[in-house]
């Protein structure tokens, strides 16, 4: 039986729904969410946990089934989504005020650029369609369900922390790459043309002249969840 190749085509009707979908069930769930008690806003956020567990090892399952993208190394769960992924799980379970940090701001300035312009070859109906959106989805999902259910507020220099940890990031997965062969956070080029990084110079420079724009929108992002209380 042969193959059929649909590709991906950014703000297709598919696309477009898809992130309708994805907008319209956050929005639900968190105002749900909102109405309830606190032990009910905690259950979501357990729930909301063992689908993200879920989710993460069902992907990687199946790329290492399917081979989906290609020979094993590309197949490993070192994007910059994976980690938020299980950072995700540790925030939503344990409340790791770190983990919170990071998953609200590296969601909201990160891994949502990935609903904007996906980085995929394989369009809708394929599965590698509804295995992005499900996973950047939940994970847009968890970025508001933090401050929103689990009441986490940011303080101090919770902008810079964050910061930091995509850094380290960064600086953790470019030896993997150049060891693999691989392209994992982008760090050997842009993964789609039409992005930011567009306009920030060669890989991986490109992360070094994004830290002040960066650290400016996470400060305008710590405006609404700002600890009112912090003297």
């Amino acid at each position: 039986m042969s193959h059929h190749y649909y590709p991906f085509i950014r703000w297709s009707t598919e696309h477009i729904v898809a992130l309708v979908i994805t907008v319209v069930i956050a929005v639900l769930l968190l105002y749900f969410g909102t109405k309830c008690k606190e032990k009910g806003r905690l259950l979501i956020c357990r729930f909301l946990a063992i689908i993200v567990a879920i989710q993460f090892i069902s992907e990687f399952a199946w790329r290492a089934v399917s081979g989906a993208y290609g020979s094993w190394q590309y197949n490993l769960p070192l994007h910059f989504c994976s980690f938020m992924s299980i950072f995700a799980f540790i925030a939503l379970w344990w409340r790791w005020r770190p983990a919170c940090t990071l998953v609200y701001f590296g969601v909201l300035v990160g891994s949502i650029q990935g609903l904007i312009t996906p980085a995929m070859a394989n369009g809708y109906p394929d599965i590698a369609f509804f295995v992005f959106f499900i996973a950047h989805g939940l994970l847009l999902i968890v970025a508001l369900s933090i401050p929103i259910l689990q009441g986490w507020r940011a303080r101090g220099y919770d902008d810079v922390v964050a910061l930091l940890l995509m850094d380290a990031y960064v600086l953790f997965i470019i030896p993997i790459n150049i060891w693999l062969n691989t392209n994992y956070g982008y760090t050997q080029g842009v993964p789609v043309k039409g992005t930011l990084l567009d306009y920030l110079g060669e890989a991986p420079w490109y992360y070094v002249w994004a830290q002040l724009p960066v650290l400016a929108v996470f400060r305008l992002l710590m405006l609404p969840v700002h600890d009112k209380n912090e003297e």
